[in-house]
């Protein structure tokens, strides 16, 4: 059932995006071929500094997700929240554990 409804957002999304990339590249065939090259040069130089602004984004998403992670790690391990939250939470979370 997955399957389907993967392969149905995907047509949908390949059904939106094929008249503009068609209509792009017909756009782009009728410049001369060093100006396609430039344009492609410019588009590549475009993505590879977009894709490592975004990597960069990522690594310090991680590095302030794994710091929060050992800070809750830190507090939960000594006890601190044992007076914060109810016995019966603090029981049930800590069986989940």
């Amino acid at each position: 059932m997955n399957n389907f409804i993967t392969l149905a957002i995907m047509e949908s999304i390949n059904n939106f995006l094929e008249p503009i990339i068609t209509d792009v590249l017909t756009k782009l065939t009728a410049f001369p071929i060093w100006l396609q090259a430039v344009i492609l040069l410019a588009l590549g130089i475009f993505v590879i500094i977009g894709l490592i602004v975004f990597i960069k984004k990522f690594v310090k998403l991680f590095l302030v997700l794994a710091i929060l992670g050992v800070i809750v790690w830190f507090v939960w391990s000594r006890g601190y929240l044992d007076s914060i939250l109810p016995n019966a939470i603090f029981t049930q979370f800590n069986n989940l554990i």
